[in-house]
């Protein structure tokens, strides 16, 4: 099925020209489950737009539980650092649910951003709604229990696919949140008890989006009106 460049919510409100621009140097690729955009220490040569499917963040240091930091999908972009001229990135990017992207190389996302004043503006408002994500991130993982986390990370994730379908194993999401099993099995059974969601077999159907979000912590309130305060200013 062929993509369009206006599914991404970061590119759609860009002009026509810039569109065509980004489409002419840029190319559509499948993102494969549990595929590696980034490494640490490897240099970034790729900036990704996805359409659909989600890429997970993932921060380790030396022998901790890695923990995802964000999770892209359409809302916008794979590669806020090279924006700046950083080529290496500290976390892991890995695809979580297959999809699409339009993959742009970096030099030629930095000519097209010095030539179209209206992308250059779209970017680093981008940049500034992930790092005040990062902050906020930070805050939450610090200071919520996993019940809010738990609750927080599948509206999210929900959000970025557009469904309230999808698959998540106990597994993965104790990996996205750096904790134990034990402690999303019995999480999970709590939603589930309160017909929040149903799971089966690493299934996920969220059953009460209002119920869930009172669950969560207010950090899921508070990245949706940073996104939305910061990237569509006029």
């Amino acid at each position: 099925m062929e993509h369009a460049i206006s599914w991404n919510r970061l590119t759609g409100q860009l002009d026509t020209r810039c569109q065509n621009q980004l489409n002419k140097y840029g190319v559509w690729v499948d993102l494969a489950l549990e595929q590696k955009l980034n490494e640490p220490g490897i240099k970034v040569e790729y900036i990704y737009f996805p359409t659909c499917g989600v890429i997970a963040l993932m921060m380790q240091q030396a022998n901790d539980k890695p923990l995802a930091v964000a999770l892209v999908g359409n809302e916008g972009m794979l590669g806020i650092a090279p924006v700046l001229g950083v080529q290496f990135v500290p976390y892991s990017a890995i695809v979580l649910a297959e999809g699409v992207a339009l993959r742009i190389p970096v030099q030629h996302l930095h000519a097209l951003k010095l030539t179209n004043q209206h992308f250059g503006i779209c970017l680093d408002r981008y940049i500034a709604v992930r790092n005040a994500q990062f902050a906020q991130a930070s805050v939450c993982n610090g200071l919520h229990n996993v019940q809010q986390r738990l609750a927080r990370i599948l509206l999210v994730y929900s959000d970025r696919l557009r469904t309230l379908t999808f698959s998540m194993t106990q597994e993965l999401l104790a990996t996205l949140l750096g904790v134990r099993r034990a402690g999303i099995n019995k999480a999970a059974n709590e939603l589930q008890r309160l017909h929040i969601v149903y799971y089966s077999r690493g299934e996920i159907e969220i059953l009460n989006v209002s119920a869930l979000m009172q669950m969560s912590c207010h950090c899921y309130e508070t990245e949706k009106k940073i996104y939305e305060n910061i990237l569509f200013l006029h």
